[in-house]
């Protein structure tokens, strides 16, 4: 078997930069996890099998992500079977509005909630006026599910209705032929197309509720409602208990890096599918769309009502005039608006590099390396931004920071947590060139930067303008880093609006919860754009 020096194609300048990019994330996490673990180990261990808050902890993290993945994906699926089945005006536009819940910030959505359900909420006050004596509340486990099941159900309604789309129409067809409907029609057809798409789901949505930071930090309520990474916060923040801090993230890294091992054993490829107007559906009896209609209704009200709340409590709000002279929100927003792109464009170039190293090697016919390359990259998942903030936070707590080393820390993990989804999203564009064009480029000896732009760069253009977009809008709303290297001089727009919520200063909150909310629409309206174009 030739090796990868000796191939008479290999030329060292083509691994150049995705080496480059690799080496810099082992030595960035190696780094940071060291320091993680080095603090962590003067922790006793014995003090760790004693520790019941610790267990508790662990319980309620497992607890809430392993309730908030059931929840969501049952009342996904149903909801997304509904949604293929039901047809109704604006169905279109009601499906791209539900795309927006995966780029929105947790702390907007978070905002939303409260306005609904918060003692002072819509909610509240339909009560006060149908004059009922009771106030909900959102803090605690249910407000940590209700978050979550927000930003989840979408995500297991559009997978249903991929696996739904994967069915023939002959099938259908034959079904209506043999008076298969209701109950015998979805555990014979419909079940062998859903469970091989749910059970991912589930670990995936399992995996993204056990490592959430945010909602857990605003929602939870108390300690008795903390997970792992909130304890790790609070360790930090509260108890400056250095040890305690990196004990919880070494446990959670190993929880996560399990999780992720799982999630890419259940991991299935995507399905290919079939046009809407090219597959023929039996019309649903009159109980069906009583149930459709119900389920479309509900769910839609609860995903819609706390983005309408933050639009109608941000216009009415009367300090809009004294609020535009604060010079924290301008320096919130030069701040967001500086980071945000800044992480978008340095997440490409990583994916792009990595991704370029990937594709030379299955060129060269090695696909082993090719695809332990892009696993590399998708393996920033398993360490959660919080971990990799704290070795940051531990190496550098000496170091006197200046804003300039705050930003460029908060970019680049910010960066490293959307890159997964950037070389996601490049990875098929980029093989294909290669694939269809490969040949070509070696025989005129097109190479670097005139093989971007004659050849490259028209495929993908489009690709890489959504990808831009989608890593900015998720910078923009990030609040993990900023959690921890932010002060009243560095500052972000959801890092203003966690301060907000904590003060109960609730008119300026709407205020920058509109204006965050209005940046993320008008980025999603890009992404969309873009996204009809390359389709």
């Amino acid at each position: 078997m030739i090796s990868l020096f000796s191939h008479p194609h290999f030329r060292p300048r083509h691994y150049i930069g995705g080496s480059a990019v690799i080496f810099f994330i082992v030595l960035l996490y190696t780094t940071s996890l060291s320091a993680v673990f080095s603090v962590g180990g003067n922790y006793s261990w014995e003090a760790f099998k004693q520790d019941d808050y610790l267990h508790q902890i662990i319980f309620f993290s497992f607890g809430q992500a392993f309730l908030s993945a059931l929840l969501a994906v049952l009342i996904g699926a149903l909801f997304g079977r509904a949604f293929f089945y039901q047809p109704f005006p604006g169905k279109r536009l009601i499906q791209r509005l539900l795309s927006l819940t995966f780029v929105l910030p947790a702390l907007l959505v978070i905002f939303g909630l409260l306005e609904i359900y918060g003692t002072e909420g819509w909610l509240s006050r339909i009560m006060q006026w149908l004059g009922i004596n009771w106030k909900p509340t959102i803090y605690g486990l249910k407000g940590i599910l209700i978050a979550h099941l927000f930003f989840n159900i979408p995500l297991a309604a559009r997978v249903t209705q991929q696996a739904l789309q994967a069915i023939p129409s002959e099938q259908h067809q034959l079904a209506a032929q043999l008076n298969i409907r209701s109950w015998q029609f979805f555990r014979l057809i419909e079940i062998p197309y859903l469970k091989n798409q749910l059970l991912p789901t589930f670990v995936l949505i399992f995996m993204l509720c056990f490592t959430s930071f945010t909602i857990v930090l605003s929602l939870g309520g108390g300690p008795q409602n903390s997970t792992l990474e909130v304890a790790i916060y609070q360790a930090i923040f509260f108890e400056f208990d250095f040890p305690k801090a990196a004990l919880f993230a070494l446990i959670q890294f190993v929880f996560c890096f399990v999780l992720f091992g799982v999630s890419q054993i259940f991991a299935k490829p995507p399905e290919t599918n079939l046009s809407q107007r090219y597959i023929w559906l039996m019309p649903p009896s009159s109980a069906v769309k009583i149930f459709n209609v119900f389920i479309l209704f509900s769910v839609c009200l609860f995903l819609f009502m706390p983005l309408l709340s933050i639009v109608v409590e941000g216009v009415s709000a009367p300090e809009w005039f004294s609020f535009w002279q604060d010079p924290q929100l301008w320096k919130a927003l030069i701040y967001s608006l500086s980071m945000a792109p800044a992480s978008g464009v340095l997440a490409i170039v990583f994916s792009f590099l990595l991704l370029l190293l990937s594709r030379q090697l299955q060129w060269l016919h090695f696909p082993v390396f090719a695809t332990l390359i892009q696993t590399g990259g998708m393996m920033i998942l398993a360490v959660p931004t919080l971990i990799l903030s704290v070795g940051l936070f531990l190496i550098l707590q000496e170091m006197d920071f200046s804003n300039v080393h705050l930003f460029l820390i908060v970019v680049l993990c910010n960066a490293l947590a959307a890159m997964p989804f950037v070389i996601r999203i490049l990875n098929t564009p980029m093989m294909q060139a290669t694939q269809y064009y490969e040949k070509l480029c070696l025989s005129l000896n097109l190479k670097g930067w005139q093989r971007f732009k004659l050849i490259e760069y028209p495929l993908l253009k489009t690709p890489l303008k959504y990808t831009f977009a989608l890593a900015t809008t998720l910078s923009l709303g990030d609040f993990t880093a900023i959690a921890l290297f932010g002060s009243p001089d560095f500052t972000s727009l959801p890092h203003l609006l966690y301060q907000q919520i904590g003060q109960y200063r609730s008119q300026e909150a709407a205020i920058t919860a509109f204006i965050l909310l209005s940046l993320c629409l008008g980025l999603f309206m890009f992404i969309e754009h873009n996204r009809e174009n390359n389709d």
